[in-house]
């Protein structure tokens, strides 16, 4: 299984469609409970009971509930998961941030999105997570070559996005912030670019709810759903079960690189990225996790990178099989057992 998805070909995206396939059709046929409702006000994009829900994600849901459908909310969720994993691993054969150029991180992304029901559906998170992995290809793009000024405003302005999806992402212009600070040389000019990029997005939603007569609303709710915060909530023991086996994977692979022996300089500044990419990954799973699985989707993309690694290094290929089809397996039985 992990053989099929070692190689560059565009046509082992079959494969990542087939994943997503046989996991939402055993569950949809097999174990879903059928209690499905899209939380919107069509008159209020500001109120809904989905915690830190932006008006960008909620003016989203209007339209499915418009649909009524379950299917297409799950057909899109699964559409977005698979357009996330692709980008995903074009940012690394992009940047050749692995030693090899394969589609195991997409994979390992698809797969770690499938082991739990709360994917199974959009959500603000999962949403907000696509604008997030396009801001991570302009820092990447950026720290290789030194991008354009366009780069760094488009950088901030995808942030912006992200945050106008789930108010929590707003945090990550501090993440990218301090990628740039350590390791880009970026000249002070850019960071003023960099912020007007991510308040740009806020701006003009808040000029749309000016007009609306609600734009003191919006500064109200901006100003406070990314401080409303619930430190380790019940999100924990269902993270660790579920996501538990990957991310000591990951933290295996993340102590066995730390020194960069025999990586580019390049791929060293990757490395360092994502862990930053993790680590405030798990300052959102920790500060605003719910009951909900979804406000795990930062933290995913660098556990598919970190366990990529450990799977390329493995000198014992059957090993690195057993350890591929081992997380598929789990992500079934969470599945299954309704995480």
């Amino acid at each position: 299984m992990l053989s099929f998805f070692k190689k560059n070909d565009p046509y082992r995206i079959v494969g990542l469609i087939l994943i997503l396939l046989i996991t939402r059709v055993v569950f949809f046929l097999f174990f879903n409970e059928g209690l499905w409702a899209l939380d919107v006000n069509e008159s209020n994009l500001l109120e809904t009971n989905t915690l830190h829900s932006g008006p960008l994600a909620n003016l989203l849901f209007v339209g499915l509930a418009s649909l009524n459908s379950q299917f297409v909310d799950a057909f899109l969720a699964g559409i977005l998961i698979l357009l996330n994993g692709i980008q995903l691993n074009s940012i690394f054969i992009r940047n050749a941030s692995l030693q090899e150029s394969t589609h195991v991180p997409a994979a390992i992304y698809v797969i770690l999105l499938s082991a739990s029901e709360s994917f199974y559906h959009l959500s603000p998170e999962l949403v907000g997570s696509s604008f997030l992995l396009i801001a991570l290809n302009y820092l990447f793009y950026h720290i290789k070559y030194r991008g354009t000024e366009e780069n760094i405003l488009s950088t901030g302005f995808t942030i912006g996005l992200a945050g106008l999806c789930y108010y929590p992402f707003v945090w990550v212009f501090l993440m990218v912030l301090t990628i740039y600070l350590l390791y880009s040389g970026t000249i002070t000019r850019r960071y003023f670019l960099l912020a007007w990029g991510f308040f740009l997005p806020l701006l003009i939603t808040w000029l749309i709810f000016f007009l609306l007569d609600r734009g003191g609303d919006f500064l109200d709710t901006l100003f406070i759903e990314p401080f409303n915060y619930q430190v380790l909530g019940s999100l924990l023991n269902e993270s660790v079960i579920v996501y538990g086996f990957t991310l000591l994977l990951s933290l295996i692979a993340a102590i066995q690189h730390f020194s960069g022996q025999g990586m580019t300089n390049h791929q060293i500044l990757v490395q360092k990225a994502m862990s930053w990419v993790g680590f405030f990954g798990l300052l959102v799973i920790a500060v605003f996790g719910t009951e909900q699985l979804t406000s795990l989707v930062l933290i995913i993309p660098a556990m598919a990178y970190f366990v990529t690694k450990l799977l390329s290094d493995l000198s014992k290929k059957y090993l690195a099989e057993l350890l591929f089809i081992g997380l598929f397996g789990i992500a079934i039985a969470t599945m299954v057992l309704g995480y």
